[in-house]
């Protein structure tokens, strides 16, 4: 069981027991955190889950410490009723706010209802969606996304302890799906060949070697495979797919030799990163400006149709923070770097507030910051709310300010930032030409952009998103692809667009409104350094997004 507790990181919690009735918010697998309505959120038969909400349990957590697993833990228990029959879950930690448990094996693939029992009181039923095979790679910050939990050897991935092109690493994670032996005791470890598991490290193809329980454990799996040639970086993207149920996306650091894998993005160097990997505070500038265009579909209500509008701007932000790197730092490649080239990563959210970042502290740059270019003089301006202070302006709505030229970016020094001096270069501006032809994206067969300008020495971003849900809790797949400049196409496979729900409709007045999710094609400059006092770097970039709405089918 140590092992398994190195694999899930679970957090005390303190306050007074309450004999209150459990209720549930969520049910989710254990490893991914994929929230219910999503088209790879099924808990797999045999996989331990997660089910979220309040006075489920003790406050503080308790762990189940020895074999063989119980069916209560701490007065907390599980009951899982499908297929006519009802059954009591194997529990792993129970806590006030989250517990933990495996879904036994012997249970029927398709819906089902469970309920928590704390102290004697019982919760309402909730939905949990029982299938036959759904993979959930944990991840370090026990969330589902971020860097992976990886080994290779003895030792887990990290920046100074990178994959190389070809060597075998080990993915840990839950849902490989059902088990024939005693799930209360210590998996016996084999290779689940009947399980068609296909691996997707950097975009590329991967050969999986071994897949099956971990002797370590119980309902937790490792994923052996190679780390195919021609990728690297600090964040690599990782995906697991078995049918067309694809995995939650990890990262992974791998380096072309060595050990110490080679940022990707050109905002930090690796002096900067050591900041980030010895905690401390770490305090930044950032300026930039953006050329967004943006087109919509044509909506039709009620009989009427709406044409679509083409809209274009120019604008800029700058914002000055603080933020406290914990002790140790971030040891993770996703915390520091962009995802490496030919990578897509995917990540999900489920209510109405976009899961925070970083704790940060805003800082003062003075009363406002003045920006030159071939066009003329422009000002982003101060504005302070709830602590937080930034600086923005709209240039203009016809998107003719921010042309290729060089530009020049100065602040006058405030309460906590010096005065400075910036330059950037804007390059010609990156055109999506096939925009115009993609407004239907279809998830089984991948979508394909290409582009010609933007910066050389920048970088392109393809991003999309896609909804489910209500208007007042939508829950929200959202991805990001990053290529190189001069690599001028890209193609979104499958396996990512399919972690998207298709695109749907809300009922408003007993009309059906189309709610299509956006395709964006973005080009990044490379970024413009800058100094002073107050700050341990600044960073200038132009951005010019070409966005659309699509229908995802």
């Amino acid at each position: 069981m140590k092992a398994l507790r190195l694999i899930l990181v679970v957090a005390g919690l303190t306050g007074a027991a309450l004999a209150q009735q459990p209720t549930i918010t969520g049910v989710t697998n254990g490893a991914s955190y994929i929230p219910n309505g999503l088209p790879n959120s099924g808990v797999a038969r045999g996989a331990l889950f997660v089910i979220k909400g309040d006075n489920l349990g003790p406050d503080n957590y308790v762990v189940a410490s020895e074999f063989p697993l119980q069916s209560t833990i701490a007065g907390t228990s599980v009951r899982i009723t499908a297929g006519g029959v009802t059954v009591p879950a194997i529990m792993y930690y129970a806590g006030k706010k989250q517990v933990a448990a495996i879904l036994p094996s012997t249970l029927a693939a398709g819906p089902g209802t469970l309920t928590v029992t704390y102290n004697g009181q019982t919760s309402a039923p909730a939905q949990i969606n029982i299938v036959q095979n759904a993979l959930g790679l944990f991840t370090t910050a026990s969330s589902g996304s971020g860097d992976a939990i990886a080994t290779l050897g003895s030792g887990f991935l990290s920046p100074s302890n990178s994959a190389n092109p070809g060597e075998t690493i080990v993915l840990w994670g839950t849902g490989l799906g059902p088990v024939t032996f005693d799930e209360t005791r210590a998996a016996v470890q084999s290779d689940m060949t009947n399980v068609p598991v296909e691996a997707f490290v950097g975009g590329l193809p991967a050969n999986v070697v071994f897949r099956g329980r971990n002797g370590c454990c119980a309902a937790v799996d490792t994923i052996y495979i190679v780390v195919p040639q021609g990728v690297s970086g600090c964040a690599v993207s990782v995906i697991l797919k078995i049918g067309n149920v694809v995995s939650n996306t990890a990262t992974i650091p791998v380096a072309t030799s060595g050990r110490t894998c080679a940022l990707s993005s050109s905002g930090l160097s690796p002096s900067d990163l050591a900041i980030w990997t010895n905690g401390g505070t770490v305090a930044i500038g950032s300026v930039t400006l953006q050329r967004s265009l943006s087109s919509t579909l044509p909506l039709s209500v009620g009989g009427i149709t709406i044409p679509g509008m083409t809209s274009r701007a120019d604008a800029g932000a700058a914002a000055f923070f603080k933020i406290t790197v914990p002790p140790g730092g971030y040891g993770v490649g996703s915390q520091v770097d962009i995802a490496a080239y030919g990578s897509c990563i995917v990540t999900t959210y489920a209510g109405n507030t976009v899961p925070p970042a970083f704790a940060f502290q805003s800082l003062d740059a003075g009363a406002s910051i003045a920006i030159n270019g071939p066009a003329g003089q422009r000002t982003l301006n101060k504005t302070t709310f709830e602590n937080i202070t930034s600086y923005s302006a709209t240039f203009d709505m016809t998107g003719s300010y921010l042309n290729a030229g060089q530009y020049s970016i100065t602040g006058p020094g405030g309460a906590d930032v010096g005065s400075f001096n910036a330059s950037l270069t804007m390059a010609p501006p990156l055109v999506w030409t096939n925009q115009a032809a993609t407004t239907s994206v279809n998830r089984a067969s991948g979508v394909t952009v290409n582009w010609t300008g933007g910066d050389p020495a920048g970088y392109v971003q393809i991003a999309g998103n896609s909804f489910t849900g209500s208007a007042t809790n939508l829950t929200v797949a959202t991805f990001i692809c990053n290529a190189r400049t001069s690599d001028g196409t890209f193609t979104v496979p499958p396996v990512v667009l399919l972690s998207l729900p298709p695109s749907g409709s809300q009922s408003q007045g007993g009309i059906s409104i189309p709610i299509p999710g956006g395709l964006s094609v973005s080009g990044y400059s490379a970024f413009s350094r800058f100094s002073a006092s107050g700050i341990n770097y600044g960073n200038v970039l132009g951005v010019v997004t070409n966005q659309n709405q699509v229908q995802y089918q």
